[in-house]
């Protein structure tokens, strides 16, 4: 069977017109497909892939397929959850009753798959995000958070952002966040059309480390490792181990070292 030209010549606007309401049906928004201002051969050209001659109303059947198939394939897209982030500074370290920052990196990603022998360009949009603290505590929202714009000396402690979490307890607390994408597709030479649908991935996970502040008034620097506030920045019981923020402060039996120099 002879190929087609590059550009398949019989989708007139009639037709495209049928398609957008056949997709409406179908939930999607509606629209009109010829403008007032707009000849039919400006729309005849759509697709720029070669493929074997078809009749018109064949190549209707198979268009009127393109969004179920589409739906389909984005369900089993390879998308990206991204990753729970937290202050650069910090590594997950934080105080009770304090903010600790915490984030979802993620983006948008495109796709390109061939459906029908078309090949279709599809987007994964992230518009929510659900964390989970790990202490009971979830918040769903539709903004990812970011770095905390406030810098103090030791970081963004206690700084709140829109995805913060103030912590009641210490304790390590697995962190997660679930990220919902919505989609797009557009046909050679269309414009981008809603997925029906969403769905939801998760995020590579993260660990908040958080601990009691204590402070003391004390008569001047330390002269002992063994006085109080002198052992660290921190103050290791039996079996503990060092937030990660101080890991090469201490030895591998928990005795304060001292930052380790370049």
């Amino acid at each position: 069977m002879a190929a087609m030209p590059t550009f398949i010549t019989n989708f007139t606007c009639s037709i495209g017109q049928r398609l957008a309401d056949n997709q409406e049906q179908r939930g999607f928004a509606p629209r009109e497909v010829c403008a007032d201002d707009q000849t039919p051969a400006e729309v005849e050209q759509v697709f720029a892939e070669v493929l074997p001659d078809q009749t018109e109303s064949q190549w209707e059947l198979i268009l009127a397929q393109i969004p179920g198939e589409v739906e389909q394939a984005f369900t089993n897209l390879p998308i990206e959850g991204g990753t729970v982030m937290f202050e650069e500074e910090l590594l997950g370290f934080g105080y009770v009753n304090q903010h600790t920052n915490v984030f979802a990196e993620v983006s948008t990603q495109s796709f390109t798959e061939s459906l029908l022998g078309i090949e279709v360009d599809i987007r994964a949009i992230p518009v929510e995000y659900n964390f989970n603290y790990g202490d009971g505590t979830t918040k769903t929202t539709s903004n990812p958070g970011g770095p905390a714009e406030q810098q103090v000396a030791t970081g963004a402690l206690d700084t709140e952002t829109p995805t913060s979490h103030v912590y009641q307890d210490t304790g390590t607390y697995p962190v997660e966040v679930t990220t919902t994408f919505i989609g797009e597709y557009r046909l050679p030479g269309g414009a981008w059309t809603s997925i029906s649908g969403s769905t939801s991935v998760p995020a590579s996970p993260g660990e908040a480390d958080i601990w009691r502040l204590s402070h003391r008034h004390v008569s001047g620097a330390c002269r002992d490792a063994a006085h109080w506030g002198c052992s660290g920045p921190v103050e290791l019981a039996p079996g503990d181990q060092p937030p990660k923020i101080f890991a090469d402060h201490y030895d591998g039996n928990g005795h304060y070292i001292g930052p380790r120099r370049p």
